[in-house]
């Protein structure tokens, strides 16, 4: 019983941690949160996760109780545990590519968020939870003896790491950053030869400069080069963690996974993906109207320099200035 007090001590811990990370990262960016349709997920883990920890709290300190009946023991922590697992080891992929669609229709996020929508996004939030939960009782591999003994759980989660869809949607992602980085390597260095750091309007800002051909399109190459820049500029931490736990294969459990910076991380990286494929002019839109608390993604084409060289001049340069 010492081993079992201990491990569901440890699980605690990790849950609460990660619920106070949940919550921390929500209050900070609640104005940003109820603006999408991964704002709403990350709402709803945040929620869950937090009933999680307090169902698990309460059957740990009572050990033993009865609920209509029903005996309720410290090994249905276990069982908690391999529901949500597998529960939560299911939606990385789902809700990528939902979101990602969410922002594919919506750009450029200039329309208010009607009833409508929200009355969408929480049908469509409803539905991605029951229809996991539902993939976890009838379709998956789930068994609750599973959970009879710590040893069963052990050897449970030590299977179930290699199975979340956490590890390939960082692979891909991690993928494309590189490909990015290495497309768009002369640019890169471009900004980072013209970086200028100074202060404006009370606040410190970023400058960078680039030498816009406009052979190569006025939209293209250049804009991937911005959002780049300012995605990794905002997320580099969080990246050099991804490529470590992907290098050195570290197990992460699988409950834990899902949070909501990883989900503010691929949010970051959806918009970025939209900005590009739709070729927008980024300088047209207001901060407040995109769904992101972490990247700014307004950006500052010099307008003088723009209007003065595109007459007949081959190529522009550019100011993105990027304040955080």
């Amino acid at each position: 019983m010492d081993v079992v007090t201990e491990n569901i001590s440890s699980i605690q811990l990790a849950l609460g941690v990660k619920a106070l990370l949940n919550l921390s990262v929500i209050g900070l960016n609640w104005q940003v949160m109820h603006k999408s349709f991964m704002g709403y997920f990350c709402i709803s883990v945040a929620f869950l996760d937090l009933v999680h920890i307090v169902n698990i709290s309460i059957i740990y300190w009572f050990t033993n109780f009865a609920i209509l009946g029903f005996h309720i023991t410290i090994y249905h922590i276990y069982l908690l545990l391999q529901i949500s697992t597998l529960t939560y080891s299911i939606l990385h992929w789902p809700v990528f590519i939902i979101a990602g669609l969410d922002y594919y229709w919506t750009f450029p996020f200039s329309k208010p968020l009607s009833l409508t929508r929200k009355a969408v996004y929480a049908a469509s939030l409803a539905l991605v939870w029951i229809s996991a939960v539902m993939y976890v009782f009838f379709i998956s591999d789930y068994d609750s003896e599973d959970s009879s003994s710590p040893v069963e759980h052990h050897s449970f989660f030590k299977y179930k790491v290699i199975k979340s869809q956490c590890a390939s949607l960082s692979l891909v992602v991690l993928a494309v950053i590189t490909c990015v980085v290495i497309y768009c390597r002369s640019g890169f260095l471009s900004l980072f030869k013209s970086f200028r750091g100074e202060s404006y309007t009370e606040e410190s800002s970023s400058f960078f400069f680039y030498n816009l051909d406009l052979d190569e399109g006025y939209f293209k190459k250049p804009i991937l080069t911005y959002i780049a820049v300012c995605f990794i500029g905002t997320w580099f931490p969080f990246v050099c963690l991804q490529s470590v736990i992907m290098v050195f294969r570290i197990d992460v459990l699988p409950y834990l996974e899902l949070n909501v910076p990883w989900l503010c991380f691929l949010n970051s990286f959806l918009i970025g993906a939209v900005y590009w494929h739709l070729n927008q002019d980024i300088a047209g839109l207001k901060h407040c109207e995109i769904p992101d608390g972490f990247c700014n993604w307004i950006f500052s084409p010099n307008p003088d320099c723009i209007k003065k060289a595109l007459p007949d001049a081959t190529s522009v340069t550019v100011a993105i200035i990027i304040t955080p």
